[in-house]
């Protein structure tokens, strides 16, 4: 059998396509965490236990210190991920969530810095 090709595709494709959709819905609605890290892993979803996490509102991890982000968390960001020069509509994406200060401890860039003050207004 002819593994399936799942690149460029959304979540909801990848499940359409590999005939798991049903399956997918009734194990969101069960909160099958188990059962759905397996869908997820079948259509070759990255880290299906953390998109499980999320699907479930369980939380979040930190991308950086590896612990969690409780689900409304004050200072957590979301950095959405996907290759330059690969049209927006058909372009793979990833995303990784971190405590603010997480981030900005690790994301140094030559002359470019992350800025709370712009993510969090309100706060400042």
């Amino acid at each position: 059998m002819e593994e399936a090709d799942y690149r460029g595709m959304t979540l909801n494709e990848r499940l359409f396509a590999a005939g798991k959709l049903d399956a997918f819905d009734a194990a969101v609605a069960e909160r099958d965490f188990d059962r759905l890290i397996g869908l997820l892993a079948s259509v070759h979803v990255t880290e299906p236990e953390a998109v499980a996490q999320t699907l479930l509102a369980l939380g979040y991890e930190c991308w950086f210190c590896g612990q969690a982000i409780a689900v409304g968390e004050d200072r957590a960001i979301a950095i959405g991920l996907s290759p330059l020069g690969v049209e927006e509509a058909s372009a793979p994406h990833q995303v990784i969530y971190a405590h603010f200060d997480c981030a900005a401890a690790n994301m140094k860039g030559s002359r470019h810095r992350l800025e709370g003050d712009t993510l969090f207004a309100s706060e400042e």
